[in-house]
């Protein structure tokens, strides 16, 4: 077969689902070109297939493909064929080897994986700005030390996850569904990257697994998780009511930001509502102690709250909103995302 353009996205999803370890069974981190014209690669938790027009079966390791592949040069021609083994690309003086791996069959075919309107539809609203979004999420969930919450749920009401110190909401339906979809943090991970160049043209929940399809004719598989997953919406809702939140001014979150870049991460920072000022103090563990007072605020009553510089550094540079109760510390970021912080007695 010929080389075009496909193969060199072929290229980037390789690397998605490269895994040496895996690859040794032959089942993940494999690619597996099919003579029906498509190629399919998977890691256990994301696959994807993809049609280049191969005419020919065989097996190759994903990250041999990706590591070999990536240096050839977009700019020219080449011709992609097996021959004694091999998986043989060549053109213009250039010929590559890759050794083939001799695995079981596939034990799919090609139809019963495009049968994906079997699956039930969900829709999905993906524009540029979410990528940030996402990946603040990302952070919150894989800062946990359990791994059942190192997840995004996404369903009708929007997007959500927690580290069971922090939990993050984000109020805008990026997968829209009636039922809770649970991905993992690497899950979401690859689908961004993937998403980023594509067009998203249709969803399904297939049994555990989110399928979307490109406009290019990608389709691509996330393993969804299958577990008892907390109402992030209900929690953050019982704590938002408890709180007094006032509006802070930009210069407030870069004083504040200034102060966690010198802190250690295991420091307390205690914010302070006292006779309509909002201050802050620490004693660091680096031997030394600040205390500013920042600006005037409309709230009744005191407040005097300790959160971890860990628990606050990654989501306190874009706030504009703060509020605060015995139990947490609210924040309200300008993209929208909202973050309940568990104080430290």
């Amino acid at each position: 077969m010929r080389w075009n353009d496909v193969m060199w996205k072929l290229v980037k999803l390789a690397n998605l689902v490269a895994d040496e370890k895996l690859e040794k069974g032959g089942m993940w981190g494999v690619l597996r070109f099919l003579k029906d014209g498509y190629v399919w690669g998977g890691n256990g938790y994301f696959e994807f297939l993809l049609e280049c027009g191969v005419d020919f079966d065989a097996v190759v390791s994903a990250s041999r493909f990706y590591d070999v592949v990536r240096v050839l040069n977009e700019g020219l021609v080449y011709d992609v064929e097996v021959e004694s083994g091999n998986l043989v690309i060549s053109g213009e003086g250039v010929e590559v080897k890759l050794g083939l791996m001799h695995v079981d069959s596939f034990g799919w075919s090609v139809d019963s994986l495009l049968t994906i309107e079997d699956g039930k539809d969900v829709g999905i609203d993906w524009h540029k700005d979410i990528v940030k979004v996402l990946k603040k999420e990302m952070q919150i969930a894989s800062a946990g030390s359990f791994s059942d919450y190192k997840a995004i749920c996404f369903d009708s009401k929007g997007v959500y996850a927690t580290d069971r110190v922090r939990i993050v909401c984000y109020f805008f339906p990026i997968v829209i569904c009636e039922d809770k979809v649970l991905i993992s943090v690497d899950g979401v991970k690859r689908l961004i990257e993937v998403m980023e160049d594509e067009l998203v043209v249709g969803a399904w929940v297939l049994g555990n697994k989110l399928c979307i399809k490109f406009d290019s004719g990608l389709l691509v598989w996330v393993s969804c998780y299958d577990m008892a997953y907390p109402d992030m919406v209900q929690v953050l809702g019982m704590y938002k009511e408890k709180v007094e939140r006032f509006f802070v001014d930009k210069f407030v979150i870069d004083e504040v930001s200034r102060m966690l870049k010198v802190l250690d991460s295991s420091d307390v920072l205690y914010f302070v509502v006292n006779d309509g000022w909002l201050k802050v103090y620490v004693r660091s563990v680096k031997g030394f102690e600040i205390s500013k007072r920042l600006q005037r605020v409309k709230v009744d009553g005191g407040y005097e709250v300790g959160v971890l510089v860990k628990d606050i550094e990654d989501v306190f540079d874009d706030v504009v909103e703060l509020g605060f109760s015995d139990e947490v510390m609210y924040c309200r970021s300008e993209d929208g995302l909202e973050y309940v912080v568990a104080t430290v007695r």
